[in-house]
């Protein structure tokens, strides 16, 4: 499990980071998909370094005061993955 902040998490999945309006609608939400090409996955397991993956489940992803979840990876035909990602609960919210 690894935690990333926003723009660690941009620098992972390509030239096309998630806009401040995926960010938005994930949180109202509490959930999202975010799709990463087969580049980004192609450059993640050519380096050697670290992961073979963008994100792998149970990975935590920082955005403001809040914190997404990996839940579940899909596989696309084409290469790239669909992580599905769920927002965690505030603890303060008691």
């Amino acid at each position: 499990m690894r935690r990333l902040t926003r723009s660690e998490l941009a620098s992972r999945v390509g030239p096309r980071p998630p806009s401040d309006a995926f960010w938005r609608r994930a949180i109202d939400r509490g959930e999202a998909a975010l799709g990463v090409g087969a580049d980004a996955v192609a450059d993640a397991n050519e380096t050697g370094e670290g992961p073979a993956e963008p994100l792998d489940t149970g990975d935590i992803v920082d955005v403001d005061d809040h914190a997404f979840v990996v839940v579940d990876v899909d596989r696309t035909d084409a290469g790239g993955r669909i992580y599905r990602i769920e927002l965690v609960a505030d603890r303060d919210e008691d």
